[in-house]
């Protein structure tokens, strides 16, 4: 009898070695996050999931995404768990704005620049990734204090009547040029960039597996490339730079280039 309860403890240890929880729920435009004891593979889809050493895993939904989605794990002893994720649908809203003509239509002497630009983005976002831990592990907070959001991710953008991409992020208005803007998590600065054509002085965070915010239309930068930022360390300003009606923050969240709503990460339990 003493043999046997003890065959039966082992038993129920390692069934519970391969449990894995998962955070958020399956909605267009959020974002999950596991965790797991013996996690070695993670896919999505057949697509590899990156897995950090504590087995813990993101996975992002897309604005557009569509379902359901097929998560499989494989833990160290051999053993596969399958889930079907059915992603719920969501319904976006209708925003037209009126902005300056040059930033529907660009002039052409300014199409060299666009480009330029537009290649460097590439090039920080292909680093994203590298960071292999969850640095994001105490959570995020809004980046400005004192708020008010003043546009909702995954708006239809018509400016100027011309029918534009869907408004991938969220504006935090109300506070004035010059408020402090935030990390919203822990994290490693990508690209600080400086006066570029539409998003003017902003700033790229990796926060690890392929999570990444964006900080659009500052007007002062406080960071450099590289460094390494914790939680509520003051990033830059609010301001108006690149394509803004006027001071405001734009706040955009990604899993590689999956778009996430902000909003998601905010709400997010992952104690």
């Amino acid at each position: 009898m003493k043999y046997l309860l003890l065959l039966l403890f082992s038993l129920t240890v390692i069934c519970n070695a391969q449990e894995y929880k998962l955070a958020g729920e399956p909605i267009q435009g959020s974002v999950m996050v596991g965790t797991g004891e013996n996690i070695s593979e993670v896919y999505l889809d057949g697509e590899p999931v990156q897995v950090d050493k504590n087995g813990r895993f993101v996975i992002g939904l897309d604005r557009d995404e569509k379902g359901p989605k097929t998560l499989k794990i494989i833990f160290k002893d051999g053993s596969v768990k399958t889930e079907k994720l059915t992603v719920k649908k969501r319904k976006y809203k209708i925003q037209r704005l009126k902005v300056k003509s040059r930033y529907v239509n660009p002039p052409a002497e300014e199409m060299e620049r666009i480009e330029r630009e537009s290649e460097i983005m590439k090039k920080a976002r292909k680093k994203i990734g590298l960071v292999d831990s969850m640095m994001f592990d105490d959570g995020f907070i809004m980046p400005v204090e004192g708020g008010r959001i003043t546009s909702l991710f995954g708006s239809q953008r018509i400016l100027n009547g011309v029918p534009k991409k869907p408004h991938n992020g969220i504006d935090i208005g109300g506070v004035g040029r010059g408020a402090p803007v935030k990390a919203a998590a822990d994290g490693i600065v990508v690209l600080a960039g400086k006066n570029f054509y539409f998003n003017g002085n902003f700033v790229l965070i990796d926060h690890g597996l392929g999570l990444n915010s964006i900080y659009l239309h500052l007007d002062k930068l406080y960071v450099t490339d590289g460094q390494k930022v914790k939680k509520g360390d003051v990033i830059g300003e609010v301001g108006s730079t690149g394509r803004s009606t006027g001071p405001h923050l734009h706040w955009g969240v990604q899993w590689y280039s999956k778009r996430i709503d902000p909003m998601s990460v905010l709400n997010l339990t992952l104690n």
